[in-house]
């Protein structure tokens, strides 16, 4: 059975909840860089950079500390920076507050849509009225796969909002059609078997995966959609750019590394060491799935901006407001 292990930093995660330093009306006292984090796989990155001496070496003096309000933290100025899905950065920057864009993590998302083997889902529309699983109404997946459905299948499915532990348990029991899961949940759904030791789940509509037929299924997620972003607070930004972009310089550097082999063995054991109660053979089969990289693709995330003004989340779309001006030329 798949353990609960929430990773999106969407999530409010209390238990996870670490007090951070406070701040002062000028900001955070000292030079450290503090990275409010929710252990993810997605921040994979991160633990290299840090774990291999990356930001040590560019002479940043780097703290990860665990925490469910993330942004909360960075808007605060309790923290410099938040690795995010950028849809619960979107919002805050939409509203004026004090945290920007500045690079991306990893595209493409890699959350798709799990069900049973045996799901009577031959093609989209059989989506229609379906009670799915998925983190929220403003996750990026659910808002690609909602968005294609909509447009392409005027066919519209229900969804109850769970993290991906909780989304799993849900599917296994009954109590769901289909779950929109992310990496590594997918690859721990993937990896249960049934009584006869045959898989129980498979992935749908991903662009990868064939039907009964044979043929290859429509990507409901769309080609590429950018995934999580690093976010920081924009005093942090405006006062101490050489830091910040170095600590992007760090990030890039752990991702040409982790790109190279990511299932080497020392990769997978700093993920281990992160995100312990993920099964390691999960690990090895989603980590070449996660393309770390720092470029933005400001076209996909200034479309998900959109999205949240049609469905009603933002009033308006900010639009090239969304990214940090210091890194116009570097990451975008």
């Amino acid at each position: 059975m798949l353990k609960n292990v929430f990773v999106c930093a969407v999530l409010v995660l209390t238990a996870l909840a670490v007090p951070l330093p406070a701040y002062g009306a000028a900001g955070r006292d000292g030079k450290k860089i503090i990275v409010a984090d929710a252990n993810s796989t997605h921040h994979l990155n991160l633990y290299v950079a840090f774990e291999k001496g990356f930001f040590k070496k560019r002479g940043l003096d780097v703290e990860i500390k665990q925490t469910g309000s993330g942004v909360a933290a960075v808007v605060g100025g309790e923290a410099d920076i938040v690795f995010n899905c950028p849809t619960g950065v979107i919002t805050p920057i939409a509203k004026g507050q004090n945290i920007t864009i500045i690079a991306q993590v990893k595209i493409p998302c890699t959350s798709v849509l799990v069900a049973s083997v045996n799901a009577p889902f031959k093609k989209p529309e059989d989506l229609n009225g379906r009670q799915l699983a998925g983190l929220s109404n403003t996750c990026c997946a659910v808002i690609a796969i909602r968005d294609t459905l909509k447009k392409r299948y005027n066919t519209e499915f229900t969804l109850t909002a769970l993290a991906p532990g909780a989304a799993l348990a849900a599917l296994e029991s009954n109590a769901v059609e289909g779950a929109i899961l992310e990496e590594p949940f997918v690859a721990e759904a993937l990896l249960l078997k049934d009584a006869a030791g045959k898989a129980k789940y498979r992935a749908y509509f991903d662009g990868r995966s064939a039907g009964a037929d044979g043929k290859v299924e429509p990507n409901l997620a769309g080609e590429n959609p950018p995934c999580r972003t690093i976010n920081a607070n924009k005093d942090f930004v405006k006062n101490r750019t050489r830091e910040a972009k170095a600590f992007i310089e760090a990030v890039d550097e752990a991702d040409k590394l982790i790109r190279k082999n990511p299932v080497a063995d020392d990769i997978v054991a700093v993920a281990q060491k992160y995100v312990p109660n993920v099964s390691r053979q999960a690990i090895i089969n989603s980590n070449p799935k996660l393309g770390f990289q720092i470029k933005l693709d400001t076209r996909g995330l200034i479309g998900y901006a959109q999205a949240l003004v049609n469905q009603g989340t933002i009033a308006n779309n900010p639009g090239d407001a969304l990214f940090a001006p210091e890194f116009k030329g570097i990451t975008w």
